[in-house]
């Protein structure tokens, strides 16, 4: 069943990749169409050769355009703006109506040390991912050192709730991803997507949390939906209490939060890559 979601979530996501190519285009038919060229007088049109502007050289150039936009990863375009704003307020007033006031609750019933403790667990549980991508990535000895990171805290660290590979033998995590990856062989964000529940993302990096799920362990062990989903809710709570005001922070400061955050987020995925 997850797997098959999986696989859904995929194709939805190549449906929209496809789509904004073709809205791309369309939107470049018309302003064609609707702004010729006007030329100085004694002047050529652009071209050089008094023959006006090659319709086929012009769809060439929309089509370069688009493969920059994909492999230039210092820009984003958001062709899907209104959705994903709707997206935006969604997620928005989730945080304000029930993340928040539930993580106020947690925050007094679990210690900030127990919080830390549950965010090792879930870390843990993706250094199988973080393995692979540094692999995929050449980068052997970070492989290596994560493979060793969760083994150590799977079994010293008793099933990852304590750091034991970072606070006594200094094994820091890569903190590696499919995105990253994807990135590494050329890969630009491709477009942006804030996708409800799971946020700011785009084309590039929603592949990349699709890869990456397929070696997290509750899917290697074919847990239950209900448990997968449950865990998930249960570290996004866990994550909203030890991080607790900081996105009202952000965003209250912000003339457009909106756009705020999307540049937050491309900035920060930007950093992860060229830091690499």
């Amino acid at each position: 069943m997850i797997r098959s979601f999986v696989i859904l979530a995929g194709f939805i996501v190549l449906l929209l990749f496809m789509a904004t190519q073709t809205w791309a285009g369309a939107d470049a038919d018309m302003a064609a169409g609707s702004e010729p060229a006007v030329s100085s007088p004694g002047t050529e049109p652009a071209g050089g050769n008094g023959a006006g502007h090659d319709p086929l050289q012009e769809d060439n150039w929309e089509d370069d355009n688009w493969e920059d936009e994909w492999e230039d990863a210092d820009t984003i375009a958001d062709p899907l703006e209104p959705i994903n704003r709707f997206f935006f307020h969604f997620n928005d007033k989730l945080y304000y109506w029930v993340l928040k006031p539930v993580a106020n609750v947690y925050s007094r019933i679990f210690t900030e040390d127990f919080q830390v403790v549950i965010r090792n667990f879930f870390d843990n549980l993706r250094s199988p991912a973080r393995a692979i991508n540094s692999l995929l990535q050449g980068n052997v000895g970070d492989s290596s050192k994560e493979m060793a990171r969760f083994v150590l805290n799977s079994t010293v660290g008793i099933i990852g709730v304590g750091d034991f590979a970072g606070d006594v033998l200094g094994l820091h995590p890569a903190n590696e991803d499919f995105g990253q990856t994807l990135a590494y062989y050329g890969a630009g964000g491709g477009f942006y997507i804030n996708w409800p529940f799971l946020g700011p993302s785009n084309f590039r990096d929603s592949l990349g949390i699709l890869g990456d799920s397929y070696v997290h362990p509750l899917i290697l062990l074919n847990a239950d939906r209900e448990v997968i989903i449950g865990a998930w809710t249960f570290e996004k709570l866990n994550y909203t209490a030890l991080t607790l005001v900081d996105y009202e922070l952000f965003t209250q400061t912000a003339l457009d939060p909106y756009t705020a955050v999307k540049d937050a987020y491309q900035q920060y995925r930007n950093g992860l890559i060229k830091n690499r």
